[in-house]
């Protein structure tokens, strides 16, 4: 049992260093990481934009109450 616990002792240790060490492959794969989300916040944002232009009249309908109800809301304050 006392091996046992040494050899995953060691295997955490090491896990740990390499989690923590800054070796590019590390930092690189974050960055990718990032810039996923950058790419798809982006187009979450274009395609919110562009919803209200190509919806039929009953959506703009409902958006334009919705954009009057929070317009209101913020001068309230």
């Amino acid at each position: 049992m006392q091996r046992h616990m040494q050899a995953t002792y060691w295997q955490i240790r090491k896990r740990l260093f390499e989690l923590l060490s800054c070796d590019g492959r590390r930092s690189r794969s974050g960055q990718d990481l990032v810039e996923y989300a950058l790419i798809v916040g982006f187009i979450a944002v274009a395609c919110g934009a562009l919803i209200p232009y190509t919806a039929t009249e009953s959506m703009r309908a409902i958006y334009s109450r919705i954009a009057e109800i929070l317009t209101n809301s913020t001068s309230q304050t």
